[in-house]
């Protein structure tokens, strides 16, 4: 039977022991009772939420300022996350929350990034625009990646079917043939392809010997060009054109130009006065070639007669009174 004094003892541990649990208990639950917080949703559409549990971390820039308090199925491609954060985080309208990995256990927490000063506050109870993480964009990129390794094996068995390897052989004994050819053709025009080549040698020795002299012809050119008679025969020339040209300055050619242009100016005037006076005198003309074609129809009647009766050169011509007697 236990004594008073062991009775006291386990009553004093029993108080003391209560006494430091609850305090722990209070320091846990009492700092998240007493903390106020704020409630966001996320939306991921078509995006597995695989790791993400509630109580889950929430962070702000790598800071933790809450956690998750709820996961929802909203469809059949969206989920709904709910998180809690401390009131005051400065969560803005373009703020994203992306999900990252905790490590190597496939659990994940919310990461909080993004959010420009110019923005305005998400009301509290708003949704966070859901965001692409690292893992997805690597999980994105690997799916391009195999989706071009598998295009890259389809082509190779494609290049490697049948048809195609039987193609291909084709091809390798159509190039063998050719080789074949080229070769008994190379041997059997062995001495014509020699000949050819110490021609074709002997052409280039030609024509490196013709590119020789035009060479030395040009630098001979050059030589006589460069020489002091052909410079003062430049000189002379000089010489010559400037006392031609002050000798036509001497000559006041231009004076004698303008008094030509006048002369051809007169000539101008005198051949239009010209014209004037011709139709003017048009018509007396025209009469006095009237008068004159008259005349000459009288001229030819009377040779007419004289013609037929030459005795009227002696007494006359006939009048009718005569010719009635």
């Amino acid at each position: 039977m236990a004594t008073r004094t062991q009775k006291v003892r386990l009553s004093i541990f029993l108080i003391v022991s209560s006494t430091l649990l609850l305090g722990f208990f209070l320091t846990l639950v009492g700092h998240r009772l007493l903390t106020q917080m704020d409630t966001y949703y996320i939306e991921y559409k078509d995006i597995s939420v695989t790791g993400l549990e509630p109580g889950s971390a929430v962070k702000y820039h790598g800071v933790q300022v809450g956690r998750i308090s709820d996961l929802a199925v909203k469809d059949v491609a969206t989920i709904i996350v709910a998180i809690e954060v401390e009131r005051g985080t400065p969560i803005k309208k373009d703020t994203e929350a992306t999900m990252q990995l905790v490590g190597i256990t496939g659990l994940k927490y919310i990461e909080l990034i993004g959010g420009s000063l110019e923005s305005e506050i998400l009301s509290v109870g708003g949704t966070i625009v859901a965001g692409e993480s690292v893992f997805e964009t690597i999980s994105g990129r690997a799916e391009i990646m195999i989706g071009k390794l598998e295009q890259v094996l389809n082509n190779l068995n494609l290049m490697l079917s049948p048809q195609t390897t039987e193609s291909l052989q084709n091809a390798l004994n159509s190039i063998n043939d050719m080789t074949t050819q080229a070769n008994l053709l190379l041997s059997e025009n062995r001495e014509h392809f020699s000949g050819a080549v110490t021609h074709l040698d002997t052409l280039i020795k030609k024509l490196s010997t013709t590119v020789d002299n035009v060479n030395d012809s040009v630098t001979s050119v050059n030589t006589i060009i460069k020489s002091e008679e052909i410079t003062t025969a430049i000189s002379n020339i000089s010489s010559i054109t400037a006392r031609f040209r002050t000798q036509i300055d001497s000559l006041r050619l231009t004076e004698t130009m303008s008094d030509f242009r006048t002369l051809v100016k007169n000539s101008n005037d005198m051949v239009v006065h010209t014209d004037l006076i011709v139709l003017r005198a048009r018509d007396d003309i025209l009469n006095s070639m009237g008068n004159l074609e008259q005349a000459l129809e009288n001229l030819r009647d009377a040779t007419d007669v004289i013609r037929d009766n030459p005795s009227v050169l002696l007494r006359g011509r006939s009048t009718s009174a005569d010719l009635v007697e």
